[in-house]
Formats: C-alpha cells, sequence, structure tokens
C-alpha cells in the first residue's frame, strides 16, 4: 500500500529539548521530523505532536515548532503508546484518517508500542526509521525490526514525500522538492 496525502495523519511522538539531544542520533531525527512537518504544512496534512512528560522532558524541539501548521495540536502524555491517553486516542479517531505515518523517539518504547497498538486497531501504519531514534542504537535496530516482523510498514522520510506528492512537475513538487528534499 502508498501513502496517500488524503488518507494521512503525521503524528510526532516525544521530540523534546531534554530527550531529544541524548538520542543516538538527535540531529538526523529532528531534522527528519521536522522536514515531515513542513511537507506536512505545505500539502494540508493533519499532524499530532506528543510530549512525554514535558515538565521534566521540556517542550517540542524548536526545529519542529517552527515548521507545524498554526492548527497542530500538542499533547502531554505520561502513557507509552499514544493509544493509552485519551485525547490523543481521540484525536487520531477524530481525524478520520485512515494511515498512521509516525516518526520520534524512542523507537524500542513509545513509537513501537504506539505503531503496534493502531496496526491492531486497524489503521495502516508507517514508521519513518530515519525520523526515529533511541538512546542507544541497538535499542532503535530491535525496535524497527519488531515493527516489521509486526507487519507495520517501515518507510524512509522520502518515501513518505514522494509518495504524498505523486507525481512531478506541479507546483507542489517544485516548492517541496525545493525546500526539503536534498
Amino acid at each position: 500500500m502508498l501513502m496517500k496525502k488524503t488518507d494521512s495523519l503525521l503524528l510526532i511522538i516525544d521530540v523534546q529539548e531534554r530527550l531529544a539531544p541524548a538520542m543516538e542520533n538527535p540531529r538526523e531525527v529532528i531534522n527528519g521530523c521536522a522536514t515531515l512537518l513542513g511537507v506536512a504544512r505545505e500539502l494540508a496534512i493533519p499532524c499530532i505532536i506528543t510530549e512525554q512528560y514535558p515538565q521534566g522532558l521540556g517542550r517540542t524541539m524548536i526545529d519542529l515548532r517552527n515548521e507545524t501548521a498554526a492548527d497542530v495540536k500538542y499533547y502531554s502524555k505520561l502513557e507509552f503508546s499514544c493509544l493509552k491517553n485519551d485525547k490523543i486516542a481521540s484525536e487520531i479517531k477524530h481525524n478520520k484518517k485512515r494511515q498512521i505515518i509516525i516518526a520520534g523517539v524512542e523507537t524500542h518504547i513509545c513509537v513501537v508500542q504506539t505503531a503496534i497498538e493502531l496496526q491492531a486497531a486497524g489503521y495502516e501504519v508507517f514508521v519513518v526509521s530515519n525520523a526515529c531514534s533511541s538512546r542507544k542504537q541497538l535499542q532503535h535496530v530491535l525496535g524497527l525490526q519488531r515493527l516489521m516482523h509486526s507487519g507495520v510498514e517501515v518507510v524512509s522520510s522520502e518515501m513518505v514525500i514522494f509518495e504524498w506528492l505523486e507525481k512531478a512537475g506541479t507546483e507542489e513538487f517544485k516548492s517541496i522538492t525545493r525546500k526539503y528534499v536534498i
């Protein structure tokens, strides 16, 4: 199955001031998530951003906040799976999108638990490998392997972008590839 912009919701998990810098590749995950948010903003794809215990781990990284559309909602949580948080689960359901594209941290904890539960709830789930990370590379790799063995699609940010765009030559294609595709 391909990702379609009309069917997609972007879920960014816990890329926060005191958590993101502790990741194995912090700049890669921050840049990847910021890029996805910027493209989603340009294509009018709904987004949800979560923050794990923001009182202790800080707000979402400024790089991401600078790329978000004005209507993007931020949700604080204590649960590892976003579906265990009633407000986030309700917002996902309210958006009525069947494809959930996930990026963030930590791959082996919040990303894995959220993705597997979303899949079990009937969503088509895509985890963006180069926009996710864990504190240790082994945990990130094991998380991605678990997702693949569970039937969750593991993709790259360019796969997401080009599947959302669908074709070259449009104004959207020119604008987005100029700004976001290296």
